[in-house]
């Protein structure tokens, strides 16, 4: 599903490491049941999705039919579809189980769980070879972003994320996020022109990599999002929405902000 001249919308909620199972199907229902409002007349262009926990996953599976009502993510995915990797699930297991897509990358990933980028390229090309919607995360510390190395760096995370990935993948499957990672749970957010110029330098990068079918991908913006500056991040060039954190696990701030995506 597309839209004319305008690039799809996304605000997904990542849970992160929360909610027990009845917190978890509560707050899925509470989305579900306020998502065709905060929506509204941009149904077209505006998709909505949550990533709770692995164990919580079939627990919002009766919440996102299939379709685009509701999309429903894991928070990771394994680089492998199937074998003895224990402990692993692969793309395809979570699409047998209902699942749409997940998010790989993510800089928590990266930090605590040593995830590298090869790590990251590898799940990201067997995730899209099984037909999984992905979001990639990218984003750059602190330290970075000090010594004004922050495209070089996401850039280069880009590279080798994409270094096998076959060009007829690169489809609206593919979803981008940028997260500068000194702005995740520490209340500190980009700027939406220090946010606009990263989208452009990713988006220059697709482009010039994949043409037209990599330009037009939806680029997220992830980092201490809340209702008091998503219309501020959004009015600014090349942010097509949202990969929420901490708002999202209280229904009604994460609808608030679906409802700023969609214009109202």
């Amino acid at each position: 599903m597309t839209h004319t001249n305008e690039r799809l919308r996304w605000v997904i909620g990542n849970w992160k490491q929360n909610k027990l199972r009845f917190e978890a199907r509560e707050l899925a229902e509470a989305v579900a049941q306020g998502r065709a409002s905060a929506v509204g007349a941009a149904e077209d262009r505006v998709r909505v999705g949550i990533a709770p926990t692995f164990l919580c996953l079939d627990l919002a599976v009766p919440f996102a039919p299939p379709g685009d009502a509701l999309w429903l993510f894991a928070q990771n995915v394994g680089a492998q579809d199937f074998g003895a990797f224990t402990g692993e699930i692969g793309p395809t297991m979570l699409l047998d189980a209902g699942v749409n897509g997940a998010i790989i990358g993510h800089s928590e990933r990266r930090e605590h769980f040593w995830e590298t980028d090869e790590d990251i390229e590898r799940k990201l090309r067997c995730a899209l070879a099984a037909g999984l919607q992905v979001v990639l995360c990218i984003g750059e510390p602190l330290e970075i972003r000090e010594a004004e190395q922050h495209e070089t760096f996401v850039i280069s995370q880009l590279s080798t994320a994409f270094f096998n990935i076959p060009p007829e993948h690169i489809t609206e499957r593919l979803v981008l996020a940028y997260e500068p990672i000194w702005a995740i749970g520490t209340g500190k957010t980009a700027t939406p022109a220090e946010a606009s110029a990263m989208h452009h330098a990713i988006r220059t990068w697709m482009g010039e990599t994949f043409g037209a079918n990599g330009r037009d991908r939806s680029i997220l913006y992830g980092g201490s999002v809340k209702p008091a500056n998503a219309a501020a991040l959004l009015a600014a060039p090349d942010i097509d929405g949202f990969l929420v954190g901490g708002a999202s696990l209280d229904a009604a701030s994460f609808l608030d902000i679906v409802r700023t995506a969609a214009g109202g």
